[in-house]
Parts: C-alpha cells; structure tokens; sequence
C-alpha cells in the first residue's frame, strides 16, 4: 500500500468513525430533547386553577345574545368559564321526607317496575317521508295514533338507558325515555296547564315491531298542611339526561330538576282534570296518569350568574370526569352557547365550592349557530340539533374548534340528542303534532 492510498484509508475511517459518532450524538441529542420537551411540557391545569386565571381577566359584560365578531359555521370559540354558577337548592331530605310519607299512601315503583305495567303502544317505523332526509338512520319508532296528532302536549328532550346505566339497560332493557310540555290552550276543555311528563318507551323489542310505553307526570312533593300531598311541575323540561336514578331536567330560565326514578308513585284517581290528592276521598290523580315521578333535588343559577337559556340537556359519558351538557335556544343570533358541567363519580354534580354547594362549568363554548334545540358532546366533538336550517328542514351539525361545522340531513322539528357509545347511534325526536317521530342515526360512520 502507497504512503497516498495509506492516507486516503485512515481519512475514510476517521470520516466513518465521525459520522457513525454523529448518528449516535443526534440520536442522544433527539432523546434529550424530547426529554426536555416532555419536562418543558406544561401539566393540564385544574380547574380550579383555570376559574381563577378566568376571574383575573373575566368580561365586563355577561354574553347575552351578542354574536358580534362571529361568524356561522366556524366551528367553537371559548366563553368564560366564571361567568356561571349554580346551587344546590338543599332540599334532598325535606322532598325525601314527603315521598316517603306518599309512598305509605300509594304504592311506590322504580323503572324496572313501571317497564313491567305499560299500559300503551307504538309502532316501528322503517321509513317515512319525515325521515328521508336522515343520514344512515338505523331504526324508528312512532306513538299511538292519539299521542301521535294530540296538540295538547309536544314532545321535547330525549334520554333513556344508554345514560342511565353502563350497560346501558334497565333490568335487562333498553329504554328510550321522551319528555312532553303541555298547552293549556290546546287541553279539551282548554285552561288549566297539566304540566310536564316524561314517557318511558321499551326498545328491546324494537326490531320485532313491539314499542310499548306509558306516560309519567313530573310532580313537586310538598307538605299539604301536614298532609303529604304533590302538584304537577309546569316547566318546558326541553331536555332531560337520565343519570343513575336521577333524571336532570331544564328549567328553562332557572337550571337543572332532579326527578328520582327510583321513587315513581302509583296514583289512585284517572280524572283527567285533577291532579294531587282530593281532599274529599283522599285520592291522588295526576290528569289521567297513571303514575308520578317525584322532584327530589335542584340546582339553579345564583344570583351573581350570568343567565344561562337552558333549553336542552346531554350525558356525555366520554369525557372525563362524565359531565352533562347544557345549551341554549337562539333564533335570531348565533350566540348560543353549549356548557359542560362536570359529575361526581355517583349520580350528582361535582361541586367546585363545596362548602357553598356551588358548581361552575369547565367549558363554555359558543358554537356560531342558530336555532338549536339539543346537544351531544362525543370524545370532544359537538353535534348539534339545529331546527329550521334549510326551509323546514333541520340540520345536524358537527362542531370543534378545529375546523369548519360540518351539516347533515335532519328532520323536520328536531329536539334534543342522547348518544348510546355501545351501538355508536345519536337518539333523536320530532315535535310537531302529525309528524312526530323518535329515531337513530349510525354517527359513527358520519
């Protein structure tokens, strides 16, 4: 070998040894990076934390219908999570009491009980015109011929055993549950205002074309002059999110109602114009329903909130911790806004001011569209019941803040959502007497 190519050969391997060095160094100086990024990574604040930093800036005006500076169909923007608050209204025991003392009166059902003694029935729908529109629709059902025409009550939100349990069964069944507001004007006679009820449909028959339901009064127990007695609840109850053996309820201007499920009541009086106990027989009639579900627990807006519409309500199960959602009905701006507000591990809200019984969401978003009438929020994702978008016909929107809202076939007078995670369908109904309709669509392949 020549003194040159000698050379040449010690340069080369030098060259290697260098290179190979390098390669080991830019893999140390990769890992050591994603270290320090890893530690330089900030820790997801709390939320405690996070209602402070939102009290150190917050707005000088509460959001209203202000919809300046936005524009439709651009997805979410942020709110100020410290703008809203609500109470425990701290009647759990004294509401309790009262039950128990009517249940010496009446006999006393959970709802795997009252699923054993419906007394009315539906039908399946494969398809209908009303429902063309929907995309992927997996399954229908309608009411009886009379719930399906009667104008006198109008069906509003949508939950069922899909929220309730893990399961997401009752005793073994699926159940869709449907919540109704009365019209006094439209009652035969008209006048008096019956109230609101909730109706319990068995779906686990579906397929075969079996639907039978019944209809449940939503009652206020109280002490009748040392007499246990209840009066029927009168709120819009646009939405409800059947949680464990509650079912939360809106009230549109105040907050959330809890009805126990556990603790529904057996009336003994079918006058269809009475309702509570009649003090000349001692009966308890509820309008011709055949059985009550109790208020037991509320949580309202305080006085130092800003207002909140609540016109819809859902169980989201794939956020964490679990949380419901709330939102609101705007037909004339785009500044309705979606709430999230987190649950316990039980049944109940998880306070963030435990010792004033106060809770304050953990998101607020305005979603930049119109005329909503229900909610569902799916691994951080929203899909919003949207009514008159196209004529009308509805639309179902998807929202983040990542990209622009996306829209879908919807129906004609849509209401409230409930998300079933193990069939990956969204519930939803129609209001309008004559085309009124409850349905699910396959959202996991939209």
């Amino acid at each position: 070998m020549t003194k040159k190519t000698l050379i040449i050969a010690i340069a080369g391997g030098l060259g290697a040894l260098a290179l190979g060095q390098g390669v080991l160094n830019a893999g140390c100086d990769a890992e050591l990076a994603d270290e320090e990024t890893a530690e330089e990574a900030e820790p997801e604040r709390s939320l405690q934390d996070r209602l402070l930093d939102c009290e150190a800036d917050r707005p000088q005006t509460c959001p209203g219908n202000n919809d300046s500076g936005m524009t439709r169909h651009q997805g979410l923007i942020n709110g100020a999570i410290c703008q809203f608050k609500l109470r425990d209204q701290g009647f759990w025991q004294s509401k309790g009491d009262i039950v128990d003392a009517l249940s010496e009166e009446l006999e006393m059902v959970d709802a795997a009980g009252l699923l054993k003694d419906l007394s009315r029935n539906g039908k399946k729908i494969d398809e209908h015109d009303e429902l063309a529109r929907l995309e992927l629709m997996t399954e229908a059902f309608g009411w009886s011929a009379f719930d399906h025409g009667d104008g006198s009550w109008m069906p509003q939100g949508i939950s069922g055993s899909a929220d309730a349990n893990d399961d997401e069964l009752i005793d073994g069944r699926r159940v869709i549950a449907i919540s109704w507001y009365n019209k006094p004007e439209k009652n035969d006679p008209p006048g008096v205002d019956k109230g609101s009820r909730i109706s319990f449909v068995d779906t686990t028959e579906l397929s075969a074309g079996k639907v039978p339901y019944d209809h449940v009064l939503l009652v206020d127990p109280f002490d009748d002059n040392g007499t246990p007695n209840f009066r029927p609840f009168r709120i819009h109850v646009g939405g409800i999110a059947w949680v464990g053996r509650y079912i939360y309820a809106v009230d549109t201007s105040k907050g959330l109602r809890l009805f126990d499920t556990q603790r529904m009541l057996k009336v003994t009086d079918d006058d269809e114009n009475r309702a509570g106990r009649d003090p000349k027989t001692g009966d308890y009639g509820a309008y011709g329903h055949r059985y009550v579900i109790p208020q037991v627990g509320a949580y309202l807006l305080t006085e130092d909130s800003c207002w909140h519409r609540f016109s819809f309500i859902s169980l989201d199960k794939t956020s964490e911790p679990r949380s419901l959602i709330t939102g609101e009905f705007h037909d004339n701006d785009i500044a309705g806004k979606v709430i999230r507000w987190n649950l316990s591990d039980g049944d109940e809200v998880a306070f963030t001011d435990r010792s004033a019984n106060e809770l304050q969401p953990s998101d607020v978003h305005f979603v930049q569209e119109s005329d909503m009438q229900g909610a569902a929020s799916i691994d951080g994702e929203f899909y919003l019941s949207s009514s008159g978008q196209d004529g009308a016909w509805g639309k179902l929107y998807r929202a983040n803040h990542d990209f622009e809202t996306e829209s879908y076939g919807w129906v004609i007078g849509p209401e409230d959502l409930m998300y079933s995670a193990k069939e990956k369908t969204l519930w939803s109904a129609s209001e309008f007497a004559g085309r009124r309709y409850v349905f699910a669509v396959d959202v996991g392949k939209y």
